[in-house]
């Protein structure tokens, strides 16, 4: 057998795709010696990071595609904050079976009481689960089924929102649609239906859901059938977030050596406890 040189090595391990293992031959190689590798172990470890390399890859390209705002993970969702919100609920749909199942989860409650944030926690645990994820608000999502409404269906298909398993809708409620707009996310909805999971955010009750469509009552009772059918419905009752931090910035500015978490009057803000449709 010919005496290989490691340039050699590195040209065919990377046209069978192993480029982690081409780019850190030497290494990989001086690591086998130093921690006496037989064969076997060498192998294993080799194919063992190149996966981890491949998945690191693979959640990195999902994350761009997918859309999901920066900074948005359980890990830092504050429950303590909202009370209200089952954390054991939540960590049991983390797990994504629910994904498994196409079944939806719809997060309700006033502005800034931390729906989006746990959408796009879930989002990203369901991306590291392997799962193909398009997070988009209600005004940007309508945008693009108007553009491809008289497109051609094979082009249609090919839309992310189409071929992912996951799609978080945020902000449904917070502008009303036109009664094209309302008919449009209905056919979306039941193209959807049982196909994918859906994730809604809302500020709306159910009740009021009409204003949303155009008031026209028959295609909501149709939206919310689809949505409902196989769903987790958390209802969020608290203070805002962003009330909050202001809170601790105007208190910082009045006193910078006082504790920025000490509450400054209720005179000067105030949050209802409790879901609010305004």
């Amino acid at each position: 057998m010919k005496n290989l040189t490691l340039d050699e090595t590195k040209k065919k391990l990377e046209k069978v795709g192993l480029k982690f293992t081409a780019g850190n031959l030497s290494y990989l190689l001086e690591e086998a010696v130093r921690e006496d590798m037989n064969l076997h172990e060498f192998l294993d470890s080799i194919l063992t990071r190149e996966i981890e390399r491949k998945e690191e890859e693979r959640i990195s390209m999902y994350l761009k595609l997918s859309s999901l705002p920066p900074g948005k993970t359980l890990e830092n969702f504050d429950f303590s904050f909202q009370p209200s919100i089952s954390r054991k609920k939540i960590e049991t749909l983390a797990t994504c079976e629910y994904i498994k199942r196409c079944e939806n989860i719809i997060f309700l409650g006033p502005p800034g009481v931390g729906k989006t944030h746990l959408a796009a926690a879930l989002g990203i645990r369901a991306i590291q689960c392997g799962y193909r994820v398009l997070f988009k608000r209600l005004d940007d999502l309508m945008y693009m089924l108007k553009e491809d409404e008289n497109s051609p269906i094979t082009r249609r298909r090919r839309r992310r929102y189409y071929r992912s398993s996951l799609v978080i809708i945020d902000e449904v409620g917070l502008q009303p649609l036109s009664a094209k707009e309302a008919n449009l996310f209905f056919h979306f909805i039941s193209t959807l239906y049982e196909k994918s999971s859906i994730i809604i955010t809302t500020n709306k009750s159910f009740s009021e859901w009409s204003k949303v469509f155009a008031g026209d009552e028959v295609i909501t009772v149709a939206i919310l059938d689809r949505l409902l059918h196989h769903s987790h419905v958390i209802n969020i009752k608290g203070r805002s977030w962003r009330l909050k931090e202001m809170e601790e910035a105007i208190q910082f500015a009045v006193d910078p050596e006082k504790d920025s978490h000490t509450k400054p009057s209720e005179a000067i803000f105030s949050s209802k406890e409790g879901f609010s449709s305004s």
